[in-house]
């Protein structure tokens, strides 16, 4: 093995390992996570994972050679760190009683044990960092108790980490589409846990935050009231679920549904947004939310009720202003006119709820005509609408009448409008903003003689 520290102790010198920090945790059975040989635990950062083994495999036990192997990875991609370098520290009675220090990214280390007891092993000073773990586990009979074994696998040592992102089934998918600033106030996001220190069984999908002693909740604050709100089903909710086996990610979908509101200025609220009620699936819905024009949510998990630790994150809402950009500064007539929409409230509006279209006009014609939202299927606006320009005939359908050097207008009226505009504006819930984009009609596009 290439850049591996061997330091074998002579049978006379091995060390009779005991722990004397203990740790609070839940109890659960977690024999497999003792046979396989093989742990992991993640650095408070989240930046570095350490590997541990061992051989032969399975349960400590006194008497027995043990060769120990600690590898040092990065806390995401858990790729090997070749150049890292680490202490490995062996605790005796509180007391470090040996020092094996590594710039290698790995140590090997032969290890015995004369007497049952709590092993206390620790890996510090990673690449100089502050950063560290703590493999504490039982050696002999101590393996024979439920209470005593969660903490090979629960990493408390590890501060789980919330995110809120887009639709995400991972980790780096979620990273990559993290929601930053205030998210729109109706449609679902993905609630994210890494808490890879709560990764049970290897092989099967585990879920946290659904028992009552390590509970998941969610707050909402919508203006200026507060309301605590439960998870969807909870008599019998299974929890965040880990994205797959082994990954140590949890997700679940909350749902922001809005509530009732006049979207299209016609002087009639549109139905059937808000409520709290859902479906039973944490890949669908985990909870739902009724929403406003702003407020944020907060979701907190105790995840060691023993020692009151709690991770949080807060996902705040609220309305924006909608922005019409044309495509080109100018058209030429009989030409095809392209513009982009945008209003983060209207993005995730299904589009049975309202009816929506864009009124286009041009100096010669101020009738104009009207472009719907749905408009090819685009009724998340992620491609340009369009309609075309035309000197000869009057407008009709898509087609709107224009002149040599008139100014094209298109208007969205924007009923979703934040509490404070951009200039100090004070606007209530009830207020309307007329946005308009413009743009200019010419004979046909410029052009540039090459000579």
């Amino acid at each position: 093995m290439t850049g591996v520290q061997t330091c074998a102790l002579p049978i006379s010198s091995l060390l009779i390992l005991f722990a004397t920090v203990m740790v609070a945790f839940v109890p659960l059975s977690a024999y497999a996570a003792v046979d396989d040989g093989n742990l992991r635990k993640i650095t408070s950062d989240g930046q570095y994972e350490i590997g541990m083994s061992w051989q032969p495999t399975g349960p400590i036990e006194p008497g027995v050679d043990y060769l120990f192997n600690f590898e040092i990875r990065e806390g995401m991609s858990q790729k090997n760190i070749d150049d890292a370098s680490f202490n490995f520290d062996i605790v005796k009675n509180g007391i470090i009683s040996d020092t094996v220090a590594s710039t290698s990214g790995i140590i090997t280390k032969t290890i015995s044990f004369d007497s049952p007891g709590m092993l206390n092993l620790i890996v510090s000073d990673i690449n100089s960092s502050p950063q560290q773990v703590d493999f504490t586990f039982p050696v002999g009979t101590e393996t024979t108790t439920k209470d005593g074994i969660s903490f090979i696998k629960k990493n408390y040592n590890a501060e789980p980490k919330i995110y809120f992102c887009g639709s995400a089934k991972d980790l780096k998918t979620c990273l990559d589409n993290q929601i930053t600033g205030d998210a729109g106030w109706f449609g679902k996001v993905t609630v994210m846990i890494y808490a890879p220190g709560w990764n049970i069984d290897s092989q099967a999908r585990d879920s946290i935050g659904h028992t009552a002693e390590s509970a998941l909740t969610i707050t909402s604050r919508t203006g200026a009231g507060n309301n605590e709100l439960g998870i969807c089903n909870d008599s019998d909710s299974e929890g965040l679920i880990e994205t797959g086996p082994n990954t140590g990610v949890f997700y679940g979908r909350l749902k922001l549904s809005g509530m009732d509101h006049d979207m299209n200025n016609d002087g009639v609220k549109e139905t059937g947004l808000g409520g709290t009620s859902c479906k039973n699936s944490p890949f669908d819905e985990y909870a739902k939310i009724e929403t406003g024009r702003d407020g944020a949510v907060t979701v907190n998990w105790e995840y060691n009720p023993e020692n009151n630790a709690v991770v949080t994150n807060t996902l705040t809402y609220s309305w924006n202003i909608a922005t019409i950009e044309f495509l080109e500064d100018q058209y030429p007539i009989d030409g095809v006119v392209e513009f982009m929409f945008t209003d983060k409230d209207m993005s995730d509006i299904p589009k049975d709820k309202v009816d929506l279209n864009f009124r286009v006009w041009s100096d010669s014609d101020m009738a104009g005509i009207l472009v719907e939202a749905t408009q090819d299927g685009n009724w998340k606006a992620t491609k340009p609408y369009h309609f075309n320009i035309q000197s000869s005939e009057e407008s009709n359908g898509d087609n709107l009448h224009v002149q040599e050097g008139d100014t094209l207008y298109v208007e969205y009226v924007d009923t979703t409008l934040p509490a404070m505009g951009p200039n100090g504006e004070s606007w209530m819930k009830t207020d309307t903003l007329d946005i308009i984009g413009t743009t200019s009609v010419v004979n046909e596009y410029p052009y540039v003689t090459l000579r």
